[in-house]
């Protein structure tokens, strides 16, 4: 069976740029545009291997102190207790790498008293919830000159956590040569593992002393920690969640979880003043679900039919972000928020459109015809980030969100669709055709009209 199929496309966007055009098929697309360097690779769907984390000052260098004696300095980049900025002051003493007598000149952390308001922990940058994440550390019991030799003669006790792992309890190793008054060399353990799955975005790592009041020298003989190092393994791509169902945005400030809104207010205040990244991995272009576009037709007659249909199409954007981000964007001027967007994702989308087309028809006896269309959508899940970095990482806005468009490098799918009609059509189109009765003179034959 031949069918004629006559596209007039309209379509006219409305965003900052006119929306992609829609294809018209039986079942066949147009030629998509290219990609934009962010576009999810053919197959991507997330590597299973691992993956270095960026555990910000790790080594604890930062900032830099000098040898012979202990320095009570918050360390850049990490908290204690509260993870609003440092946290308290003097949460943790801090040893130069020449006197914490770690085999590689580590600069290397005291943990202080076994309370929460001293545990020492920071946000990991970049890891998502459901990751599998490994944290490597050295450790090794207390060096201070007021440790004395029994509170450290059988190790010291600590625990290790991350969001949505078990807490777990650890004890470094026995020093049995530690003088009273005398700066120890420690006896360390490197390499040091704790594997835990995120609960959260940008889960948070804590260790804190468990060692009891009688043996900590009031606060000044704990367990060191150095050199937390960790790697992941990024949970793989859900392509499954419909658009109407995405993940929370979330916003951090340095190791703070923070409303959405207060990081919007910051990164909408100015142009330049935050970066977006994408997720691209988790960033991918994809097609709807096919949905029934219109009426169906059903030809009862006993000749082929030609019509002209008209077809209508438009397409919304999904976010959560605060009204005043702009994102997804409307018809109005784009927003700081939106340009910071656009930048990231070398794209300008086209937030919402709409396509009017005109499809002629040809149905044959006994027929049903319907319309068939199928969005092409573009899911981007990125970070918009502080620019630039401040120097102290505790001042450093993020925030994570999700954002679902129109492609613009996907056409649009129309489908016209001819098939045979279901038992309930057939059974209309046999039906008598309704009309009134003659109540008199049914059976009678038909007399002369004379009227003029």
């Amino acid at each position: 069976m031949e069918i004629d199929m006559n596209v007039m496309q309209t379509r006219a966007g409305i965003g900052m740029v006119r929306a992609a055009g829609l294809a018209a098929a039986l079942c066949l697309g147009l030629p998509a545009a290219v990609q934009p360097a962010y576009a999810d690779a053919p197959g991507g769907s997330g590597s299973a291997g691992s993956r270095p984390v960026a555990v910000v000052n790790g080594d604890f260098a930062l900032p830099a102190l000098p040898g012979g004696s202990v320095n009570w300095g918050p360390v850049q980049g990490w908290s204690v207790g509260s993870t609003a900025g440092s946290g308290t002051a003097a949460g943790v003493g801090r040893y130069a790498g020449a006197d914490s007598g770690h085999p590689d000149g580590k600069t290397a952390v005291m943990l202080r008293f076994p309370a929460a308001a001293y545990g020492f922990k920071q946000r990991l940058r970049g890891v998502r919830a459901g990751a599998q994440v490994t944290v490597t550390f050295d450790d090794s019991p207390g060096i201070a000159a007021a440790c004395t030799p029994a509170s450290v003669a059988q190790g010291q006790s600590y625990t290790v956590e991350g969001a949505g792992g078990e807490v777990s309890e650890r004890t470094t190793a026995p020093d049995p040569d530690k003088k009273l008054n005398t700066l120890g060399k420690g006896v360390w353990r490197t390499g040091q593992t704790y594997t835990f799955t995120a609960s959260e975005h940008e889960p948070l790592l804590t260790f804190t002393s468990k060692v009891p009041a009688p043996a900590n020298a009031g606060g000044n003989c704990g367990p060191l920690i150095a050199d937390v190092r960790a790697v992941q393994v990024p949970p793989p791509v859900d392509r499954t969640i419909p658009k109407t169902a995405l993940p929370p945005s979330q916003a951090f400030y340095g190791n703070d979880a923070r409303p959405v809104a207060e990081a919007v207010n910051y990164c909408s205040g100015a142009p330049g003043r935050c970066v977006f990244t994408p997720e691209r991995e988790y960033s991918y272009a994809y097609y709807e679900p096919a949905q029934v576009n219109g009426d169906t037709y059903i030809n009862c007659t006993r000749n082929a039919l030609t019509r002209t249909r008209p077809v209508a199409f438009a397409g919304r954007s999904y976010g959560d972000l605060a009204a005043t981000a702009g994102l997804p964007g409307t018809t109005g001027t784009p927003s700081n928020m939106a340009h910071q967007f656009a930048a990231g994702t070398a794209t300008n989308p086209a937030w919402a459109a709409r396509s009017d087309h005109t499809v002629t028809e040809v149905l044959q006896p006994s027929e049903a015809a319907w319309i068939e269309t199928q969005a092409g959508r573009r899911r981007t899940d990125g970070w918009f980030t502080s620019d630039p970095a401040p120097a102290d990482p505790n001042t450093e806005w993020r925030l994570y969100t999700v954002l679902d468009y129109p492609a613009t490098e996907l056409s649009d799918r129309v489908y016209q669709r001819t098939g045979p009609m279901t038992a309930s059509e057939k059974q209309r189109c046999q039906a008598d055709r309704p009309t009134a009765s003659t109540p008199v003179g049914v059976n009678n034959p038909a007399g002369t009209n004379r009227s003029s």
